[in-house]
């Protein structure tokens, strides 16, 4: 794929963003945004690992489907650079070193033409469906969240990453290590967040249950 149009990709992907956060589609408040990534990214890196399942060893395919494999990393090249962007609107510092450590990583692999390894932390964008999901107020759609975070962001990303840095040779294992470990502590102390609330609000409905007994009796 030519650099003209990779940087056409990434800038349209930007601009997209912008423009699918300025519409409304959903009655409730869905992040627009944020639910499209997820999807682009849930189910493009995970056919992608489906169909080419070497690529968790060495991040290497033919070049005849190279640039098929490189068009969900360059869209989210440039949502990378409108998160970063939300998080310094909202001044969240959760959402700011999480914008910074995406846009980060992105140019990183792709400015060493190492674009496919951003297949490693991109898959953790499936459990950003049912995050994005959550305004709907469903207890199917928290559940569904709680373990797609769990299995993607606590158990894939290391795994991927442990198969990745055993190869001791590998030049980009430095900047992998660092990165990742970043990215999973976060990961590990949102998951707190994420089960502490979940409990409070399985307590919540148990109370309220009770007290509908109590009610019914009386």
């Amino acid at each position: 794929m030519h650099a003209y149009i990779e940087y056409s990709l990434i800038l349209s992907s930007l601009c997209f963003w912008f423009y699918i956060d300025s519409v409304k589609i959903f009655e409730q408040k869905i992040i627009n945004s944020g639910l499209i990534h997820g999807i682009i990214c849930g189910v493009g890196i995970n056919v992608g690992y489906f169909y080419n399942p070497t690529i968790i060893y060495n991040y290497v395919v033919s070049p005849e489907v190279y640039d098929i494999f490189t068009i969900v990393p360059l869209i989210s090249f440039g949502y990378g650079f409108y998160d970063l962007y939300i998080g310094l609107k909202t001044c969240n510092v959760d959402d700011i070193l999480h914008g910074v450590g995406f846009v980060f990583c992105n140019m990183y692999v792709y400015f060493n033409s190492t674009i496919l390894l951003s297949y490693i932390f991109l898959i953790t964008e499936s459990s950003s469906i049912f995050l994005n999901l959550r305004p709907f107020r469903k207890q199917w759609i928290d559940l569904s969240f709680g373990l797609s975070f769990f299995i993607y962001r606590i158990i894939c990303l290391p795994l991927l990453t442990g198969i990745y840095l055993s190869d001791k040779n590998n030049p980009h294992a430095i900047f992998l290590f660092i990165m990742m470990f970043c990215l999973i502590s976060l990961n590990v102390y949102w998951f707190s967040l994420i089960v502490n609330k979940l409990l409070k609000n399985n307590k919540k409905n148990a109370d309220n249950k009770t007290i509908e007994d109590v009610d019914k009796h009386n």
